[in-house]
């Protein structure tokens, strides 16, 4: 079993990360979606902008983030800092698989790569 594993991440990392995280969104709302390469695109940066946004919450709350190769980790340490859910699930097979992914789930990733991203934003004021 994988040693879980968390690195200390301060107020301005966290500030870096969620604004890695409203780029990464910023550039999934710029593809139009129907076409395999762009929705792959837009639901690749959708998961990086939801895992930069959980690693901003983390650090705005807890002070550290997630930083084990086991996305589940990740997702524990999120719901400490009191966002339900995410999408890292998703992650390997939409960033590193060959297969194609639709339009619905790049628009799904998208909405909820901006939900998170808010829900950031919210814990950053």
């Amino acid at each position: 079993m994988p040693k879980r594993r968390t690195v200390r991440l301060d107020v301005a990392g966290a500030r870096a990360r969620l604004k890695e995280a409203q780029l990464h969104l910023a550039a999934a709302e710029l593809l139009d979606l129907g076409a395999p390469a762009e929705n792959k695109v837009a639901g690749s940066n959708a998961i990086l902008a939801g895992t930069a946004a959980a690693d901003a919450i983390c650090g705005l709350v807890l002070g550290k983030r997630s930083a084990g190769d086991d996305h589940a980790d990740a997702e524990g340490l999120l719901r400490r800092a009191t966002h339900p859910s995410t999408k890292a699930a998703g992650k390997t097979p939409v960033q590193y698989g060959t297969d194609a992914i639709s339009a619905s789930d790049a628009s799904d990733l998208v909405a909820w790569a901006l939900d998170i991203v808010r829900e950031a934003e919210a814990r950053d004021r």
